[in-house]
């Protein structure tokens, strides 16, 4: 025991500096608080940058159709579990196609693509070789709730067509009495068929009430030229005039 006593009073040990184990307490205690209020700031800045990024994300999906106070936009295909977004429940407004009840002028383009319209019906019946129905300068003409037009017939004849809601011998305006206007049924649909003179004359009533009337003549009065022959029968006629397709322009009926 005396010599274990006698070696540990041979063996140097540092002295202690109670003061100096203190500072560096403090120095240890000081980095350990920078480092978790660092740490800290970093999390808050890596959240404030996922929220940036999330953000920026929505708005560029909806960019390209924004919403509006008041308005709500219909979504045509929703995510997994949304509820797709459905737009106000207002009743249906009713919508007048005629756009205007007032009478159009004869310039009118939807007159000039009627016109077209009755041509391409009547050379279907009449003409389906496209040989002898012309258009010419699409002329129009029209009266007391009537619409027609005059296409030449086999290079100056002449095909007439009349459209309305009345017989037209009845009206006197294109004066077709002295042709003995006769009436008659077509397919279950009053009719009327020319007896006297050269020209052929038919007028169909459709079950909407529609009347149309074809004249067929070998003159053109109008440009003074004339054909030969007319190649037509009364029965071709009334099979053109009966076709659903030829009705007056919107804007009349």
């Amino acid at each position: 025991m005396t010599e274990i006593n006698d070696l540990l009073e041979r063996v140097e040990t540092p002295r202690v500096d109670a003061a100096a184990d203190v500072a560096r307490g403090r120095l240890a205690l000081r980095r350990r608080h920078r480092f978790q209020v660092s740490g800290a700031a970093l999390t808050v800045a890596a959240l404030a940058a996922f929220g940036v990024a999330a953000q920026n994300a929505s708005g560029a999906s909806g960019a390209a159709n924004p919403s509006y106070t008041g308005r709500t936009t219909p979504s045509t295909q929703s995510s997994a579990g949304s509820s797709p977004v459905t737009a106000p429940n207002h009743p249906p407004r009713a919508i007048d196609n005629r756009e205007s009840h007032l009478p159009r002028p004869l310039t009118d383009p939807t007159s000039q693509q009627t016109i077209r319209h009755y041509h391409d019906v009547l050379a279907e019946h009449l003409d389906p070789g496209g040989d002898h129905l012309l258009l010419l300068a699409e002329n129009e003409q029209g009266g007391g709730g009537s619409f027609g037009t005059k296409l030449d017939w086999r290079q100056g004849g002449l095909l007439e067509i009349v459209v309305g809601t009345r017989w037209a011998a009845a009206g006197g305006f294109y004066g077709l009495e002295e042709v003995g206007m006769t009436p008659t049924t077509y397919e279950g649909h009053p009719a009327r068929v020319s007896t006297r003179g050269d020209d052929l004359v038919v007028s169909v009533r459709h079950a909407d009430g529609t009347v149309v009337t074809l004249i067929a003549s070998t003159s053109f009065g109008n440009n003074g030229t004339s054909t030969a022959t007319l190649g037509l029968t009364h029965q071709q006629l009334l099979a053109a005039a009966a076709d659903p397709r030829l009705r007056l322009p919107y804007y009349l009926r």
